[in-house]
């Protein structure tokens, strides 16, 4: 038995979200989260999660498109959505099938997506784990104009060695299709597009030591996260599963799609807004 990453803690009209330890859970559940995460149903009926949230938001010509990790739906980022909802964004999730479709043929759709369905002058896209992949797969082609910044989320920018390990094992191989046997690819890697827009990069540090002997958010290693060319990076105490459900994440986010940054401001004696280093 092993201590994994995730206790239930309850979050106001959407059931429950996740930032807490969870003890006592099999080490062989570690492989069936890497490849479902949670797979649930389509269909979301909430209400904003926060009701502190501030009801006059002013409207933005701005669209938040998340993109889940593996096997997940949107029902994974509805938080996130919601919270940005609530921040005056429209909002939308981009849904994908990894288990018929190859990874080139879902980035082709997220672009026929993006080109159908953003209808404000400024887009940015928010990726949660394989989402990420997607994100600069598709850079492989020319995304629609308005493309403002990208904020990444537990992301494997380097090969992952939970996909390596699991390669091999045939119902992995079925439910990942192509993009998960890429994950583990040096040479998928090396010519993997780098984002030419913005990009910042969030992970999480609350993880395991069954499979992992550095730091990890339970899934992805901490160091596999970073990218060349990264804007801003981040570490919160959170683990891989639900790190987009904590309230801090949402903050993170929506500073560096606002500024390009994860550093707070703070008002100067002149009253000018100057960056601050986020504590861990």
């Amino acid at each position: 038995m092993i201590e994994d990453e995730h206790l239930f803690e309850k979050t106001n009209g959407l059931g429950y979200s996740s930032c807490k330890p969870m003890k006592h859970v099999p080490a062989f559940l570690l492989g069936c989260i890497f490849w479902s995460g949670c797979v649930t149903g389509n269909r979301i009926d909430s209400k904003p999660d926060d009701p502190e949230a501030d009801k006059t938001s002013m409207k933005k010509d701005e669209t938040i498109i998340l993109l889940s990790g593996q096997g997940r739906t949107r029902l994974s980022m509805v938080i996130l959505s919601n919270r940005f909802s609530s921040a005056g964004y429209q909002t939308l999730h981009f849904p994908y099938n990894q288990t018929f479709d190859s990874l080139d043929e879902i980035s082709g759709q997220l672009i026929e997506f993006i080109r159908k369905k953003v209808k404000t002058s400024n887009y940015h896209l928010i990726g949660h784990s394989l989402g990420n992949v997607i994100i600069r797969n598709a850079f492989r082609r020319d995304y629609p104009d308005g493309l403002g910044k990208i904020v990444m989320l537990a992301p494997p920018n380097q090969p992952a060695d939970l996909a390596k390990r699991f390669k091999k094992n045939l119902l992995y191989r079925w439910f990942t299709g192509d993009s998960g046997q890429k994950l583990s690819e040096e040479e998928f890697y090396r010519d993997l597009p780098v984002p030419t827009v913005p990009f910042g990069v969030i992970a999480g540090d609350k993880g395991q030591s069954l499979t992992f002997s550095e730091p990890n958010d339970g899934l992805v290693s901490v160091e596999s996260t970073k990218l060349e060319g990264m804007k801003d990076w981040l570490l919160l105490d959170h683990g891989h599963t639900f790190i987009m459900n904590c309230k801090d994440t949402f903050e993170h986010c929506q500073r560096f799609i606002e500024r390009a940054s994860f550093k707070a401001l703070e008002t100067n004696e002149r009253g000018k807004g100057e960056q601050v280093a986020q504590p861990r």
